[in-house]
């Protein structure tokens, strides 16, 4: 079992906080969905370092190895399927 603290962020033995403040958007009222999709880049740093540019990302991030990393806040938005949205399965 896992607890969500008052700023949205887990507290798990096996989820480590990696924050990005970049990607973090205006507050989520409600969720509409979990989306789950793979990146284009080879290891969790490429991702990472894309997510600095503050342009998009998720609220989690599952390396190889099995590392869960949360990358944003689950009481806010952030953009990871944009123009893609329509080819997506809903």
């Amino acid at each position: 079992m896992f607890l969500i603290d008052i700023h949205g962020k887990v507290i798990h033995k096996r989820v480590k906080l990696k924050i990005y403040l970049a990607i973090e958007k205006k507050p989520m009222d409600k969720i509409h969905g979990i989306i789950v999709h793979q990146t284009g880049g080879s290891t969790a740093k490429s991702a990472f370092s894309s997510y600095s540019s503050g342009r998009s990302g998720a609220h989690f991030l599952i390396d190889k190895d099995g590392t869960i990393y949360q990358t944003a806040s689950l009481k806010k938005q952030t953009w990871h399927v944009g123009k893609l949205k329509p080819r997506c399965l809903s």
